[in-house]
């Protein structure tokens, strides 16, 4: 004999309220709400009022329930079409970053330098906004300590400072 999703709902052992209490995400609370609702009896009409979602919702919910158990109310992963630069390849630009700021004794990297890093060593073409993404991703942050000429003479800087509260 094949069970409804909701007589599996409503015979299951889970204890939907006591996890909809404990879960952080806000979505998958309310599916874990509304199959605690079924479970009780209620009918899917009603439990999408209370919800203030779509009846054709609290069905999905139940029938993926019965199909794939509790991870099936969990969201999946988005959408969107994934980053061109990998994962992998991450701490390696970073490195790179970090290593050609060094070498340039004064001044900083600007957008269009790791713009121009990512084109010719890992072979991908970004625009500048997309650049500015990647080193957000990577938790470089675009605001830096104020940049020292190569030629800057600290001691000839106290020097003025210093003649120059004397002539005022």
């Amino acid at each position: 004999m094949v069970l409804s999703a909701n007589k599996v709902v409503m015979n299951s052992d889970v204890d939907f309220l006591a996890l909809s209490r404990v879960e952080e995400k806000p979505r998958v609370r309310i599916r874990l709400l509304a199959l605690a609702h079924v479970k009780d009896g209620t009918s899917y009409r009603k439990v999408a009022k209370m919800l203030k979602v779509t009846s054709r919702s609290v069905q999905i919910w139940t029938k993926n329930f019965k199909e794939s158990g509790i991870d099936s109310l969990k969201d999946k992963g988005g959408s969107g079409q994934k980053p061109f630069f990998p994962k992998e390849k991450e701490e390696e630009l970073k490195n790179m970053i970090s290593e050609r700021q060094a070498k340039k004794g004064g001044g900083r990297l600007t957008g269009t330098d790791v713009q121009k890093i990512v084109n010719e060593e890992f072979g991908i073409k970004y625009a500048l906004r997309t650049t500015y993404d990647l080193l957000h991703r990577i938790n470089f942050v675009c605001i830096s300590s104020r940049s020292k000429h190569p030629k800057n003479d600290q001691e000839a800087q106290e020097n003025f400072k210093r003649d120059f509260k004397k002539k005022s």
